[in-house]
């Protein structure tokens, strides 16, 4: 089996992982490609429920009797080149698009996005380097959770990523790396299943050729 056969195999496991830890697989050329799905999604959510008050103006109680957020806001740090096209896109549909600072946003974020730097075909999970603090914030306090991952840093397994693994916990000697598999959940009271108590109510990833 050739290379990009080989790839193309672990594409489709990751894929199938993915999905049965509750995530959403989309699949593009390019992040500018993805843009449209990306708006998408938000238009469709609910507005984001207010955990606790903040000075933004509000709508109506949502679910849980918390407020709603008027304005959708987007969290999108350390994303590279991708920010720019995806804060013009949102921005002209008035969503708020922020990537520091996240810590006055925690209330609630309707949609984080962050970049994942590999991800393991053996559990569909994406593995996030989140030294910085607003990476962290936009992929655990954010309703909506979207994950890009390029089809190439697909792993295998855990033990077959193991050298980048060294290689980014070496870049700084506090390092946050996150291994997410699927939304937030937990069984902590009475053995009920519950999403989102911990983080996101969903997670999306976005697979990009290349």
């Amino acid at each position: 089996m050739s290379t990009a056969q080989n790839q193309a195999s672990l594409v489709e496991v990751y894929k199938e992982k993915a999905i049965a830890t509750a995530c959403q697989i989309a699949e593009f050329n390019s992040f500018e490609d993805a843009i449209p799905h990306l708006l998408s999604l938000m238009e469709q959510k609910s507005p984001c429920q207010l955990m606790y008050e903040e000075d933004v103006e509000k709508g109506p109680n949502g679910p849980y009797g918390c407020p709603t957020r008027v304005q959708k806001v987007i969290a999108a740090p350390e994303i590279g080149e991708y920010y720019e096209p995806l804060k013009k896109a949102f921005e002209e549909k008035g969503y708020k698009v922020i990537n520091n600072n996240l810590r006055h946003y925690v209330a609630g974020i309707d949609m984080g996005v962050a970049l994942a730097k590999k991800g393991i075909a053996q559990s569909g999970t994406c593995m996030v380097n989140a030294n910085n603090e607003d990476t962290r914030l936009a992929t655990m306090i954010c309703e909506l959770s979207v994950l890009v991952l390029k089809k190439s840093q697909i792993m295998p397994t855990v033990v077959s990523m193991a050298d980048a693994l060294r290689e980014e916990m070496g870049l700084n000697p506090t390092n946050f790396i996150s291994f997410v598999s699927g939304p937030s959940r937990t069984a902590d009271i009475e053995r009920v299943g519950a999403v989102g108590v911990h983080g996101p109510l969903e997670m999306h990833i976005v697979l990009l050729e290349g």
